[in-house]
């Protein structure tokens, strides 16, 4: 973006504020001071009722200096805009970013955010859909935590419920096989891997303790869930640790009942009827499809009564949150609605909760689609994929799309070793800057002028990254800053490619231009958990 196009770019934010119409702005540029002229307030005066000395003044007091890096204004009869740009803006942008290092762009929101995501259900490892989950889910974490806030990351065990009764049962039949391999699964059992190993670390622990114990026992059923949970947990917490995504807090589904914290959201809950012995929430009154249930007719809670309790409870948490993030599966999306109804009916803003889903993960090597059944065993776990692509490549590749996307992962290209590979592309560009910066004697960054036009595309984008870390933290649309940093490599690698650095007449200033670029570059891979290589 060059000077006239921040100006233009001025006077469009500023017309937009105040509700003025938003077309025919032109610049003249003047030779003298290299600033620029508009006569947009005389074209305006015949559609506002105002004279046009009044609308320049308007738009004058409007427009953002600073952002825009506009010098002065002046206006001049009949009502011509004057612009005078600051003559050393690029400088200053690059000085900057050398100055606040690795707080450029850093805010101080001062928000309370507690942020859910992953809560797989501990019934095996967690699968290529939950990676995507966990990268979003870190990463908005992280670029939270960089624009000021307090953010708390949050897992959700489903450790009660029908899935974990299923799960003790296989893991017990898994164990049985182990002594006497003519044991027979049963219909309706989680068959992966995963229950195997369970079972082998049961029988570590318990030796044939439990050969001859059957599935209808239900104390030893008891034992299998415990055992079972606490292995699976284990391993999904070591497998998010392989993909840099860590936790603050583990909830547990089963406390909310131990501690009676459903029944007393339910008491708490207004707009609930009895029909045919079930208890139902209003959720019609408030825009739902039908009105849903909360405690069935056999007296047991469906999911939807504890998932509200667990909900209140995390809005309460740590003296009161000031924003809820929920990253949900696709498969959740009929879910939303009647959690938000629930929320609003306890008395909370709709503006404190706000629940993304992502869209499944197809896996893709040389065509072949791999069709994910926890059940059947053909899941394709994170597990599997780590010993495949690295952890750099897999988050780059689950956070550069849309959540709302649906994403063909591409295994082909993760394992690319070149520039087709974008984070590759990232992490060269970044290394290459770093053995720059090692064959120069230049001790003090400090640029002083800069004049190439590629130069100045570099430095522009350069500038907007505070401008994108706020806006990421308030849409949560993490690819945006994937995108960004592909561009800002692509940038650079095109000087790169064009300029001699060392040695040149303007050489402190395009290293200083270097040293700007790794910042930025340095601070956006950290914010998506990917390394930062200085040597490939």
């Amino acid at each position: 973006m060059n000077n006239s196009n921040l100006i233009l770019k001025a006077l469009e934010e500023a017309l937009k504020k105040l509700d003025y119409p938003v077309d025919n702005i032109r610049l003249t540029k003047s030779e003298k001071f290299s600033d620029f002229s508009s006569n947009i307030a005389l074209i305006l005066q015949k559609k506002i009722n105002k004279t046009s000395l009044e609308i320049a003044e308007n738009i004058k007091n409007t427009i953002d200096y600073d952002k825009f890096l506009i010098k002065k204004i002046e206006i001049a009869k009949p009502g011509f805009l004057n612009f005078f740009v600051k003559n050393n803006f690029f400088v200053d942008v690059i000085n900057k970013i050398i100055k606040k290092n690795e707080k450029y762009g850093a805010q101080n929101q001062n928000q309370k955010i507690n942020i859910e995501f992953v809560s797989a259900n501990p019934t095996g490892f967690l699968h290529v859909g939950h990676a995507r989950g966990a990268a979003i889910g870190s990463t908005l974490a992280n670029i939270l935590t960089f624009t000021g806030n307090k953010v708390i990351k949050e897992f959700y065990v489903n450790d009660a419920g029908n899935q974990i009764e299923r799960l003790a049962i296989s893991v017990l039949l898994r164990y049985k096989q182990l002594f006497d391999p003519s044991v027979k699964m049963i219909e309706d059992c989680y068959m992966g891997e995963d229950i195997i190993f369970a079972a082998k670390k049961i029988k570590q622990k318990y030796n044939d303790k439990f050969q001859n114990k059957s599935i209808d026992d239900k104390e030893i059923i008891k034992i299998f869930k415990n055992e079972s949970i606490n292995i699976m947990l284990k391993e999904i917490k070591k497998d998010l640790s392989d993909f840099n995504v860590f936790f603050d807090r583990f909830s547990s589904e089963k406390t909310l009942y131990q501690n009676n914290e459903i029944q007393n959201t339910l008491n708490s809950l207004s707009d609930t009827y009895i029909d045919n012995k079930a208890l139902w929430l209003k959720t019609t009154k408030y825009g739902d499809d039908k009105d849903r249930v909360l405690v069935k007719n056999d007296g047991k809670y469906t999911y939807f009564a504890p998932d509200i309790a667990y909900h209140k409870q995390k809005i309460n948490a740590d003296g009161g949150i000031d924003k809820l993030i929920n990253i949900w599966g696709s498969d959740h999306i009929g879910y939303i609605k009647r959690m938000e109804i629930a929320l609003e009916i306890l008395g909370f803003s709709k503006d404190k909760v706000k629940i993304l889903t992502c869209q499944i993960v197809r896996f893709l090597k040389n065509g072949e689609l791999f069709k994910m059944s926890k059940r059947q065993g053909t899941s394709f776990t994170i597990k599997d994929l780590l010993k495949v692509v690295n952890k750099d490549s897999m988050r780059f590749f689950m956070l550069h799309r849309s959540e709302n996307s649906v994403l063909d992962f591409d295994i082909n290209l993760a394992l690319e070793q070149s520039s087709k590979n974008p984070v590759f592309s990232i992490q060269y560009s970044y290394a290459r800057i770093c053995q720059l910066l090692l064959k120069t004697n230049i001790q003090e960054f400090l640029a002083t002028s800069f004049e190439n036009e590629l130069e100045l595309k570099l430095i522009n984008n350069l500038k907007i990254f505070p401008e994108l870390i706020d806006k990421i933290s308030k849409n949560y649309k993490i690819n945006l800053l994937t995108e960004y940093l592909l561009n800002l490599s692509k940038d650079f690698n095109t000087l790169y490619s064009n300029t001699k650095f060392i040695n040149n007449p303007n050489e402190k200033s395009l290293i200083a231009l270097a040293k700007a670029t790794q910042i930025v570059l340095k601070i956006g891979l950290d914010l998506i958990g990917v390394s930062s290589p200085e040597r490939m």
